[in-house]
């Protein structure tokens, strides 16, 4: 009653919740100038009929002063004895919210399908694992990160990826070779893969089998495999080597780096992981301290210097520090002045 200027609004409530008829009336009567409404409310209840109450508390949040005046939208969802009702942003579509959080919300039907509608990417590889209402679909996905097998649903969801640019494919297997060169088939813009592979799993040959014309940076460092010569000499003949620029790759000797530089026609920047049986031992033994972090310094240095000895003057090598607890250099064929 004493702030009746009162713009922005942020308040959390304990063990009681006031239904949006009762937050209606507030609003109107004592707050009428106000223009951002934060609310969190959380109530424990100790009878069974936990979600008839809830379901009841979101309805009340559900008429015009909230979806059409205001645009203030609720969530509400029930654990265990627990009710928790909070109001979510309304300024975009990029909301960080999940599916069930729009599916149990006051967000109306043509809001979310125009949310989804204009998503360009997908993080959570297990999205398309979850029951999806079918006015949904995402025709203009940019980066999409997708667990294998590929959910039924998909394809009727993402009806085009002629947008895709960025493809991360999780639990590959030969088993899903065609459902991956399905995806690589309707992304003609696509311009980096990465193919996640469980580490408890054989290097899967089908790797070497995809092809898409629009694909220039291929990771393979997560597949949790170190390449051996013969593994990268299939590599570098394979349809995505050689048209690759840009290659993120475990090798397990450093005689594979050079045969990638040198048979990968089109390389301009090659990351590698390397897993020199002997070095790798001594860093086991090592605890990770200063004496672990100067071993690992002086064997990278090593290895910088002796690509910097094998391979032509046109590449720059040096150490690169995004790996943690592995030896990582970075290679780039120099720029044309």
């Amino acid at each position: 009653q004493n702030v009746p200027n009162l713009s922005h609004l942020k308040i959390e409530i304990w063990l009681e919740l006031i239904n949006g008829h009762q937050w209606e009336q507030i609003i109107r009567n004592y707050l009428p100038n106000l223009k951002t409404f934060r609310l969190k409310m959380i109530q424990l209840f100790s009878n069974q009929n936990v979600k008839e109450q809830a379901d009841r508390l979101i309805d009340s949040f559900r008429n015009s002063f909230w979806v059409d005046e205001h645009q203030w939208f609720v969530r509400c969802h029930t654990r265990n004895y627990l009710i928790h009702l909070e109001t979510l942003p309304s300024s975009s579509c990029d909301w960080n919210i999940t599916l069930s959080d729009f599916l149990h919300s006051t967000i109306p039907q043509d809001y979310q399908k125009k949310c989804y509608h204009n998503m360009t990417c997908i993080f959570d590889e297990k999205f398309f694992d979850q029951p999806i209402p079918s006015y949904i679909h995402m025709p203009n996905i940019e980066s999409l990160h997708i667990k294998l097998p590929i959910n039924d649903q998909f394809w009727s969801i993402v009806p085009s990826l002629d947008r895709l640019r960025s493809l991360i494919v999780s639990s590959h297997g030969d088993t899903f070779h065609s459902q991956v060169q399905t995806l690589l088939d309707r992304a003609p813009h696509l311009h980096a893969l990465t193919i996640n592979q469980d580490k408890s799993l054989p290097l899967e040959m089908s790797l070497f089998k995809y092809s898409n014309a629009s694909v220039r940076e291929l990771s393979l460092d997560k597949c949790q495999h170190y390449f051996n010569e013969e593994e990268c000499n299939l590599l570098s003949r394979s349809s995505l080597g050689v048209q690759c620029e840009v290659l993120f790759i475990r090798v397990d000797n450093r005689e594979c780096i050079i045969n990638l530089v040198k048979n990968m026609v089109s390389l301009r920047i090659l990351i590698i992981v390397w897993n020199d049986e002997k070095n790798s031992k001594d860093l086991r033994l090592t605890n990770i301290n200063d004496e672990y972090r100067n071993r690992k310094t002086q064997i990278s240095n090593q290895l910088v210097q002796w690509l910097k000895d094998h391979l032509p003057w046109t590449y720059v090598v040096a150490s690169y520090s995004q790996y943690k607890h592995d030896i990582s250099i970075r290679i780039e064929q120099r720029k044309e002045r």
